[in-house]
């Protein structure tokens, strides 16, 4: 065991730029039609309450914006339908959190291909005519404007999603995804240049050729995106065994090494080095089956990326709030290694309290930072959070508060035996699916 001293009595402040709240991921955005959805969304914005919500799926055809019919003339007539966007949004809104648009996928019959992704069949493939493209994207958007008025303009609008990966986007091609930015990009902006668009939202393949090319053509081309998307996930390629994916995890010291190059080489552009670059999805691993997601280890984990994200200008969003979600298909189990902060019946798993913790200490002055501690004050109490990611036993001691004032202890913990409902799933005998009478 080692003991770690350290004393408030003189302590500096400490830069702590605390976005814990800022935004978090969800499934695709058709699942926000569905109760659970909205119960396990509701309970998070009761506890945390984030600014906004990132789904993939606007323009899937499951929420049936655009369609195309034949007249009675037979020609080819295109109808726009926002029914369950408004019921989606609505739903959002009154929950008091806002989109954080991702312009995607390709609508079934505007696309120029058959590939998709995932169980729901996301269409991953260019559109077969750009010009429709374009309209879909202005009419939604002053749709969306005339419901919501103008505070649509502050909703972020990212162009696509993971276009550096052949499944996201048909055969990872660089210049169609350039070539759909910028039409994304002048067509937003010519509808209104207050709304804020940004991309490339890459993930960790040949990231760092695509973040320098996507900045050289948005300079070449004179585009002036707005802020800057990428993701970030801390985990080698996984190993499946039946339903179940185990990763190994990047080492603590370089798992920030992505978000530090990129920054890098936003730097490298006059017109770009000053822009927020938001994390729009990060979670240890990327896959929705992978038990780590479930454990008190990944709190610990994701606790030291959310002391050390603010050290480059981010912004992050957790992927993701929930686990109705249905990447790899309609989860099998109640605890089935997903993505979710909070498991089905609105059960908090390890990491959700992580979040808590984090929001817990926003309101105070960050007076110290170690690897594995961040500590503010606020008018009348000192506020921390501690996280143990090895099997190291650590003991800290704060010295010299008696000095200050009388105070008293609150700690709240999240170990093995506290807050850890996956222990108590595999106590109870892993029952796949649980009845109401046994949430406790």
């Amino acid at each position: 065991m080692t003991k770690q001293r350290y004393s408030v009595k003189h302590t500096p402040s400490f830069p702590f730029e605390n976005q814990v709240d800022f935004c978090v991921g969800s499934g695709r955005l058709g699942l926000a039609l569905q109760k659970e959805y909205l119960d396990e969304l509701r309970f998070v914005q009761e506890h945390i309450h984030f600014k906004y919500l990132r789904a993939h799926g606007l323009f899937c055809d499951d929420i049936a914006i655009f369609n195309v019919y034949e007249d009675a003339e037979g020609k080819r007539q295109i109808e726009y339908n926002f029914t369950y966007l408004d019921r989606i949004m609505d739903a959002l809104l009154e929950l008091d959190i806002r989109p954080f648009l991702e312009i995607g996928f390709m609508p079934e019959k505007m696309a120029s291909g058959e590939q998709t992704i995932f169980y729901w069949k996301g269409n991953t493939t260019p559109p077969k005519d750009y010009q429709e493209w374009a309209d879909l994207l202005q009419a939604t958007l002053s749709h969306l404007v005339t419901r919501y008025g103008e505070e649509v303009y502050t909703w972020p609008i990212e162009v696509w999603n993971e276009p550096n990966l052949p499944g996201f986007w048909k055969d990872a091609d660089k210049e169609e995804y350039f070539k759909l930015f910028k039409v994304s990009f002048n067509a937003i902006k010519e509808l209104d240049a207050r709304f804020q668009v940004g991309g490339p939202a890459i993930c960790g393949v040949d990231d760092e050729n695509w973040m320098r090319d996507f900045l050289n053509f948005c300079r070449d081309e004179d585009l002036a995106i707005d802020f800057v998307t990428r993701h970030h996930y801390t985990s080698e390629l996984p190993e499946t065994d039946g339903h179940y994916s185990y990763v190994k995890l990047h080492a603590l010291d370089g798992n920030m090494y992505p978000i530090k190059r990129s920054r890098e080489i936003m730097q490298e552009y006059p017109q770009f080095k000053d822009l927020t670059m938001h994390i729009t999805e990060f979670n240890t691993s990327y896959v929705p089956n992978a038990g780590i997601h479930d454990t008190n280890y990944n709190a610990a984990y994701v606790a030291d990326l959310l002391a050390k994200f603010g050290q480059y200008q981010t912004t992050y969003s957790y992927w993701t709030f929930g686990d109705v979600f249905e990447e790899f298909g309609v989860p099998h189990a109640q605890f089935h290694g997903g993505f979710g902060m909070v498991a089905h019946h609105n059960i908090p798993k390890p990491t959700f309290w992580t979040f808590k913790f984090f929001k817990d200490i926003q309101d105070g002055q960050c007076i110290l930072r170690t690897e594995n501690m961040i500590l503010v004050k606020t008018d009348n109490a000192y506020k921390g959070v501690l996280w143990n990611p090895t099997d190291e036993k650590k003991t800290i001691l704060l010295e010299d508060i008696s000095e200050i004032g009388e105070y008293s202890l609150v700690e709240k913990s999240v170990d093995e035996e506290h807050g850890n409902p996956l222990k108590v799933w595999h106590d109870v005998g892993e029952k796949k699916y649980i009845r109401q009478d046994e949430i406790g």
